[in-house]
């Protein structure tokens, strides 16, 4: 859960894909795909209207890593266990990933995601992640 009282939603994923997957990601390089709503939505997606508050920020990494940690990732058990967490990683390629979930956020991430690449509005990969 991605719970911060500073409002640092960018910073805070960051943290949590490195201790809950050991992989270390760029600050400078995640985009938040929500940013690219109309403002008039509050630029944020809501998992669930009229039944809960709970706004949320889908962000965008992109970069590689090579087929051994891709391996090692699938199956991992991660979490906090002391905090009631228990993540099983099921790693699976973009161009499946909308066929093989029903997880919304993933899903509208997608979609975000698709929609941006389609109008341009992504911006360059930087060279580090290549």
């Amino acid at each position: 859960m991605l719970d911060d009282e500073k409002g640092d939603f960018v910073g805070t994923a960051v943290c949590e894909v490195e201790e809950e997957i050991g992989i270390k990601l760029n600050l400078e390089d995640m985009v938040d795909l929500t940013a690219l709503l109309d403002p008039s939505t509050g630029q944020r997606m809501f998992p669930s209207p009229g039944g809960c508050d709970e706004e949320i920020g889908l962000f965008l990494y992109r970069g590689s890593v090579d087929e051994e940690t891709i391996k090692a990732l699938q199956g991992k058990e991660t979490g906090l266990r002391d905090h009631g967490e228990l993540i099983k990683l099921r790693v699976v390629p973009y161009g499946q990933l909308w066929r093989s979930t029903a997880d919304a956020k993933a899903l509208c991430a997608v979609a975000l995601y698709e929609m941006a690449k389609r109008e341009g509005l992504l911006p360059s990969l930087s060279s580090s992640n290549l």
